[in-house]
């Protein structure tokens, strides 16, 4: 497998002030959709920057897109992405400045069977005073390739599985993924679908929605909604515990009529367990 290093730079830990509490964004931001790619974006960056997540998961970004973010968000937050990405659309990791502190080097793990381009970035960080690794992939698309992503999937579960009896893995994005695919590789021992963990809410379960959210202009008759974006925690039993998760996005922009992604954001909030 080809791994990627690329060095980033260590960011100064600010006290925090503010509920103790780590708050997460992840969004597909659809970047592959030109059509009215800047009001989308800058709305995404408009909602970062008012509700101020502590780390923000993106997938589908693109040079654009990512100029866009740089030149709205540059000034609270970090951005990661691969050094080379090997397809032109991409996932990203934003940090805030003031609440994380980065530990080391992003890692990109490009999956070597992949015809998508798709690979796995890490980054380990600091919140607080709990060690947390960091992990993002829009893994492989369309049911056709199930398996895959079976295999992606898979690696990810596996890296989580090393890592927890030393740190607290966040792993998340546009995974693409249906019930029995997960249940076919099987959820790792401590690990939980943050989803799943906060109840399993109906009205906050599918993130691709195409009877909700006309941003494709579907064709079909049929009107497929589905639970593509999800994330997990691990271990389950540590000090980060789910608090909260809704979906965000779902406002019609005012200028173009349209909503900021095909997909819905999510929104999470993780209590922080002191002893």
């Amino acid at each position: 497998q080809r791994v990627y290093t690329v060095l980033v730079k260590l960011t100064t830990m600010a006290e925090r002030t503010g509920s103790h509490s780590l708050k997460v964004l992840s969004w597909n931001i659809d970047g592959l959709d030109g059509k009215d790619i800047q009001d989308r974006t800058e709305s995404v960056c408009d909602f970062i920057a008012a509700n101020q997540p502590d780390v923000v998961y993106l997938q589908e970004v693109v040079s654009k897109t990512m100029g866009i973010i740089g030149s709205k968000l540059d000034s609270s937050y970090e951005g990661y992405t691969a050094h080379s990405p090997p397809a032109h659309y991409y996932p990203a990791i934003l940090v805030r400045k003031s609440s994380i502190q980065v530990q080391g080097s992003l890692e990109c793990l490009n999956f070597p069977h992949s015809c998508m381009g798709r690979h796995l970035l890490q980054l380990p960080v600091k919140f607080s005073d709990l060690e947390i690794q960091l992990m993002t992939s829009h893994l492989e698309s369309m049911k056709d390739y199930g398996r895959e992503r079976k295999d992606q999937l898979r690696s990810a579960f596996e890296i989580m599985t090393k890592l927890q009896a030393s740190k607290i893995c966040i792993f998340g994005g546009d995974l693409n993924l249906r019930d029995n695919e997960v249940r076919n590789v099987g959820l790792p021992k401590k690990t939980v679908d943050v989803w799943e963990a906060c109840g399993s809410v109906e009205e906050e379960k599918y993130t691709w929605d195409v009877s909700a959210n006309d941003n494709l202009n579907w064709p079909y008759g049929n009107k497929p909604k589905l639970r593509f974006d999800r994330v997990y925690l691990s271990p389950s039993d540590g000090k980060l515990r789910p608090k909260s998760f809704s979906l965000v996005g779902k406002e019609r922009l005012p200028r173009c009529g349209r909503f900021p992604s095909d997909h819905w954001g999510l929104w999470m909030e993780f209590g922080v367990e002191t002893q």
